[in-house]
């Protein structure tokens, strides 16, 4: 059976397991959605305290033209796109999955505008793993493939999958570079 053929089968595992089968898509970890709403609320009332300010300054300003219907769309908007956080990151979990194979890795994301990412092993320079406050909060790992074009990202795994699965697309990087 051929990696191509494999790859319709979906795992219902939230997250790799050292006895899972490899040619299967999988899904992140289901503590990753309260990690993207907190992430999402953050960035809210950042934006929120922007637009704030900007009003502040318009109206010691006595800016009262276009500034403050500008503000008031931009924090409308803001407002309305943490609203649908619940909604959007529902979704954006359920599209989310990532697929080892034997020669290449395989990233799927997006829920209104979705793209699926092929990375043959013979084209990854190096692997990186990355994790930032929140991750760290929540016990979670990003591993960064690195291309000669580009950065792919298998986002938020458990800290310890992170590892082996890092350890374990190292090993088939080395294998698939043997091999040319």
């Amino acid at each position: 059976m051929t990696d191509e053929e494999r790859t319709d089968t979906v795992s219902t595992t939230p997250t790799v397991s050292p006895t899972a089968p490899l040619n299967t898509w999988h899904p992140y970890p289901e503590r990753i959605q309260r990690m993207w709403l907190l992430s999402e609320a953050l960035q809210c009332v950042f934006w929120s305290a922007v637009c704030a300010i900007a009003a502040v300054i318009c109206w010691f300003n006595h800016w009262w033209n276009w500034q403050p219907i500008v503000i008031g769309v931009f924090a409308a908007i803001n407002l309305l796109d943490f609203a649908s956080q619940p909604l959007q990151t529902k979704y954006r979990y359920s599209f989310g999955r990532f697929l080892i194979g034997d020669r290449f890795l395989r990233i799927r994301k997006g829920w209104l505008f979705r793209s699926t990412t092929t990375i043959p092993y013979n084209r990854v320079q190096h692997v990186d793993v990355k994790q930032g406050p929140l991750l760290h909060k929540f016990d979670l790992t990003t591993i960064v493939i690195h291309t000669a074009s580009d950065a792919h990202e298998i986002e938020s795994l458990d800290s310890a999958e992170a590892e082996r699965m890092t350890a374990l697309i190292t090993e088939r990087v080395a294998a698939a570079k043997e091999d040319l």
